[in-house]
């Protein structure tokens, strides 16, 4: 019986998917698992490398590519659709398991914790442009109070990897139809929100997996409309769970200071000079970030004379 789904999205990984892939080929597990992938109709070589493996180890790999280009959202259901594991690792085409008992040691919480909704571990992040690593990246997190970790979780702050879920639970209490009706493309946070209003959870304190950070990826493509898409569709997101399950004033009041702040970082770093003012005159009080930020909004002489990577925090 499989015990455990590794659940993989791939779109265009030819340059990392095969380094994910031996990553998780090496994993020592006494437990049967299964390598459950959708690729979204990648235009590169990805597709290629994957069937390579799986051919030869076709009693672990459930391959899929995806007759038209469905979204992450969409293509996330789908592939959870095709996994049979009591429990689903969700991992994406460019990141890794960082040791060879990663899967083992999620599987052993489980093991020890049925009634767990879903576990969240430490990552590492590495930067692909200078190849540093930077280490355990979510520490204060993974040792902060059950309270702050769901606060912020419902802020979006979690960076999601490194979740093994229950998947029961997951086809339980995450409506992934009324989200895809809603033209959501974003999977991890409304995930993770219902996830953690409905199930308990734990926390593995030690790295399990890395985070490949680089400029193809879905959230960092380096153009002004991707950045804006994706905020307001946190902010419809968040609308849409304040009012489900009524989220206390100072949560409502953080995120949308923290939403303004970050597109006036975009206004600033993109030269968007309406949107550097009305989001400066929504923020209450000002930190010095938000005045460079709103003044290289404005200003391309102030964008010379102060690089604004400096003061992303």
């Amino acid at each position: 019986m499989i015990l455990l789904s590794v659940h993989l999205l791939t779109f265009n990984s030819e340059k990392y998917i095969e380094e994910t892939l031996i990553s998780i080929l090496k994993q020592k597990v006494d437990f049967d698992y299964e390598i459950v992938i959708g690729d979204d109709c990648s235009t590169d070589k990805t597709l290629e490398i994957v069937n390579r493996y799986a051919l030869k180890h076709p009693d672990l790999f459930k391959v899929k590519q995806n007759k038209v280009q469905l979204g992450i959202l969409k293509n996330f259901k789908t592939t959870l659709d095709r996994c049979l594991g009591k429990y689903v690792f969700d991992i994406a085409g460019d990141d890794l398991l960082k040791s060879d008992t990663s899967l083992q040691k999620m599987v052993n919480v489980f093991n020890d914790n049925p009634e767990l909704g879903f576990i969240d571990c430490g990552i590492d992040r590495l930067n692909d442009k200078n190849g540093k690593t930077e280490a355990l990246l979510n520490k204060e997190l993974l040792h902060a109070p059950d309270k702050d970790y769901v606060k912020a979780a419902l802020l979006g702050s979690i960076v999601p990897i490194g979740i093994c879920y229950n998947r029961e639970l997951l086809y339980k209490y995450v409506d992934f139809k009324t989200y895809m009706d809603m033209k959501i493309t974003i999977e991890d946070y409304p995930i993770i929100v219902n996830m953690i209003m409905h199930t308990k959870f734990l926390r593995i304190h030690e790295s399990l997996v890395i985070y490949r950070v680089h400029d193809s990826s879905y959230s960092h493509k380096k153009t002004f409309e991707r950045h804006f898409f994706l905020n307001n569709q946190m902010r419809l997101l968040f609308k849409y769970f304040s009012n489900k399950y009524e989220f206390s004033k100072d949560i409502i009041e953080a995120f949308y200071i923290n939403s303004n702040r970050e597109l006036l970082f975009f206004a600033g770093y993109f030269e968007k000079k309406e949107l550097g003012k009305d989001m400066f005159r929504k923020l209450k009080s000002t930190r010095v970030k938000d005045l460079v930020h709103y003044w290289a909004s404005q200003s391309k002489m102030f964008r010379k004379l102060v690089s604004i990577k400096r003061f992303i925090s």
